[in-house]
């Protein structure tokens, strides 16, 4: 593969478990192999994601690399490749890069927030007029 790209991501995990593509379960990176499968009409490439997610965990910047045999522009790639995910994973920015980068050792920081709910669950109703 001599095409190497960094995709910059967000997405919402409520329906996902977790980033790493499992047999019998819907992740994030199957969702994203799908896309690209679907947009290359082949399957001549690879990505890795920077870190593992739990399940339903949702991410406001996650990035992953691609590794393809295909060369893609950049910024007409992003459009098309936000156009083709679900709704809830959208592309933020994709970068060229090569060979010598490795995406698990570049990490900079993960920051993590985790949030409960307690108590009785509360229905709002919105009427619209």
């Amino acid at each position: 593969m001599k095409n190497h790209y960094l995709f910059h991501i967000q997405f919402l995990g409520f329906r996902y478990h977790g980033w790493l593509k499992q047999p019998g379960y819907k992740t994030i990176q199957s969702m994203v192999e799908k896309t690209f499968e679907f947009i290359f009409q082949n399957t001549n490439f690879k990505t890795l994601g920077c870190s593992r997610t739990d399940s339903k965990v949702s991410a406001n910047h996650f990035v992953f690399e691609l590794f393809t045999t295909e060369k893609i522009d950049p910024e007409k790639f992003l459009a098309v490749f936000n156009k083709n995910l679900p709704n809830d994973i959208r592309a933020l920015k994709i970068e060229e890069t090569d060979e010598t980068f490795n995406i698990i050792q570049a990490a900079k920081s993960k920051e993590y927030f985790y949030l409960f709910a307690h108590g009785q669950k509360i229905i709002l109703s919105v009427q619209r007029k």
